[in-house]
């Protein structure tokens, strides 16, 4: 398992045909390597009962100790569904959720979802920051602009505090407690409130995370007057505060039994009382050093689990210790954090997925497709379903103009539509096939900016290749071309493009390379010449091909990869294992898509990406890269963004 999303790695960035750049030897590069099996952060996650219940970007999903997921409709579609807080109230087994639209609860009996009336007291819900059960049925909302209350017939109440609210708990005895940005609050049952501060014992100033303790206190986590952080410990009666030796941010917490579980820095901890035991502190162990009050500090046992970097949230579900990640789903942690982890993942962006295509209007604005429903909208941080709903994006592809186009199918449409990609998506034509369920196996402009699309279709069980489609964007025109016999469809000038074409790469204009099922071939004005085992190349069953303006082209085949220098094939040994996908990069390095992961060849050597450095799984199945020079992979189950 790697140890984070994020990574560095240095690789050799030499001249790969021209030896050493024009000022001696070209420096070493470093790439960014995150990868993806989620498309969007599990930013919160609650357990009640037998479900665990974790909120991407949008939505619900309700899981069951199967593993299995059921995307929960919150309503309000994408503008609304954003849940902001959760909260179990586990008397009745309900589920609490604000969302920036609503407020309501789901009953896990029920399996039903109910909202209550919007509040008439001016409050936006999209800022909501906290909520907490309360026990007489109703919620409390934790809000920058102070406490409010809501019961489930709808009717709202402002509370007299109004401080910024970061984080409530509801204790067992009635109490209502509030980490706010001015201290830590204490509401009693019958209404009354009271501060807690360094008269108390409490030292903290400014409270992040209010929650059950070890042995059931009251626990908050916040800074002090200086800015340290703090962690308190107590309740009505008084208070102990201790700092975190060496010093380490705790970000979240979750009861386990009589322990609490300690998010933070990307580790997790383990807190407990341990009648009185005490041990001195090492070079790799923790302490709560006393700063105020006299009762004895809890042990702090580091457990020895890998997380991914920046997990958000955590909670205990049965045994499990349950974290929600950034990018690569939900870490799901037996025997109370000890492991092994196991992960619950949707896998949205792969259900169905047969390729990658990547067109990025701007560096944080960029289209993926996969093959399969709907598209994927990237914003720099994450992944929004986007396009048509209920079809197929076989394709996306950037224009020389910078505009992006994308090829989609709905159903078992027998036509595939052609769109300019904008704020709605604009459609221009339709490609049509003989048969059913046509399909893409690749789309590229040409430097002239005409769209070249390859076709297959289904007839029957069978796929057959139906050669390329020409498109002119501008005018909607399109033209098919495949090689043919029939005299009366060369006449009409149409080009022999081999018919099984499944990739294509050009050299200029008025020459483009494809790989095909029989060799590789190349169309220079009308003219083809076909490379197969006849002449130089083995095996002729080729996979994906690259062509750089300087002549070279590269063809990827189960065999390796083969070199054409613009007289002859060769095989150079280093790149002598099978390659399922291939790109060549502006600065004219080869990226390889691997059974072995993501390989890099620079002309000389070879450098490989697994998951021992950055990746989710070492089955690569497709590249693609941006306008930006960056290199995005597709796996059965991971997406990887490597920013050379």
């Amino acid at each position: 398992m790697r140890t984070t999303a994020l990574i560095a790695l240095a690789l050799l960035a030499a001249c790969p045909h021209g030896g050493d750049g024009p000022h001696g030897p070209a420096p070493a590069k470093t790439v960014r390597v995150r990868a993806f099996t989620e498309p969007s952060p599990v930013r919160l996650v609650a357990a009640l009962g037998d479900y665990l219940f974790t909120a991407p970007a949008h939505g619900l999903d309700r899981w069951d100790r199967n593993g299995l997921a059921l995307t929960l409709d919150l309503g309000h579609g994408a503008a609304g569904d954003r849940a902001v807080a959760l909260a179990a109230d586990r008397g009745r087994g309900w589920l609490w959720v604000a969302t920036e639209s609503t407020v309501g609860y789901y009953d896990v009996a029920r399996q039903t979802f109910t909202e209550v009336p919007p509040p008439l007291i001016g409050l936006d819900l999209a800022t909501v920051r906290t909520i907490a059960p309360s026990t007489d049925g109703g919620v409390w909302i934790g809000h920058g602009k102070g406490l409010f209350y809501v019961n489930p017939a709808g009717q709202w109440t402002a509370t007299p505090i109004t401080d910024p609210i970061n984080a409530l708990y509801s204790s067992d005895d009635g109490w209502l407690w509030l980490a706010t940005q001015t201290g830590v609050i204490g509401k009693k049952p019958t209404g009354e409130s009271f501060r807690f501060g360094h008269d108390q014992g409490c030292e903290i100033a400014a409270a992040r995370v209010v929650a059950r303790g070890p042995g059931g206190v009251v626990m908050v986590i916040g800074e002090d007057r200086s800015g340290k952080q703090e962690v308190a410990l107590g309740g009505a009666n008084g208070w102990s505060s201790y700092r975190v030796s060496p010093d380490a941010k705790w970000e979240a917490s979750a009861p386990h039994g009589d322990d609490v579980i300690i998010l933070g820095g990307g580790r997790l901890y383990r807190v407990g009382n341990r009648g009185g035991e005490r041990r001195p502190l090492t070079h790799d162990g923790w302490r709560m050093l006393a700063t105020a009050g006299n009762a004895p500090a809890p042990i702090v046992d580091p457990l020895d689990v890998v997380l991914p970097a920046g997990a958000p949230s955590v909670a205990v579900w049965g045994d499990d210790v349950i974290v929600g990640s950034h990018d690569v789903g939900t870490a799901r942690i037996a025997k109370g954090g000890a492991g092994p982890i196991a992960w619950l993942r949707r896998g949205a962006m792969f259900d169905g997925a047969t390729s990658l295509s990547v067109a990025c209007k701007h560096k944080d604005d960029c289209w993926v497709a996969t093959g399969a429903r709907r598209a994927w909208r990237w914003r720099g941080d994450g992944f929004e379903p986007d396009g048509p709903v209920d079809q197929a994006v076989l394709a996306v592809v950037r224009a020389p103009s910078g505009d992006v186009y994308a090829l989609h199918r709905s159903g078992d449409a027998k036509k595939i539509t052609i769109s300019k990609v904008e704020d709605e998506w604009k459609e221009l034509a339709t490609l049509e096939t003989p048969g059913d369920h046509p399909e893409v196996s690749f789309a590229r402009f040409s430097p002239g900016g005409l769209l070249w699309v390859g076709l297959r279709y289904h007839q029957g069980k069978e796929e057959r290749p139906w050669g390329v489609a020409l498109v002119d964007v501008a005018l909607g025109a399109v033209a098919y071309h495949h090689a043919s016999n029939d005299q009366r469809e060369v006449k009409k000038g149409i080009l022999p493009v081999p018919i099984g074409a499944v990739d294509g790469a050009f050299m200029d204009e008025d020459e483009i390379w494809f790989a095909t099922s029989e060799g590789v071939a190349r169309l220079a004005g009308k003219k083809v010449t076909i490379w197969n085992e006849a002449n130089g190349l083995d095996p002729e069953i080729v996979r994906a091909i690259a062509a750089s303006p300087g002549g070279i082209v590269f063809a990827g085949t189960g065999n390796g990869v083969g070199e054409y220098d613009g007289e002859k094939w060769v095989f150079p040994k280093e790149l002598a294992f099978p390659v399922n996908d291939l790109g060549l990069a502006g600065d004219g390095r080869l990226w390889l898509a691997t059974e072995r992961g993501v390989a890099l060849y620079d002309g000389k050597r070879v450098k490989r990406l697994d998951v021992r450095r950055g990746l989710i799984e070492n089955e690569i199945e497709d590249v693609a890269l941006d306008a930006f020079g960056r290199v995005w992979a597709r796996g059965p189950g991971s997406i990887t963004l490597i920013s050379p």
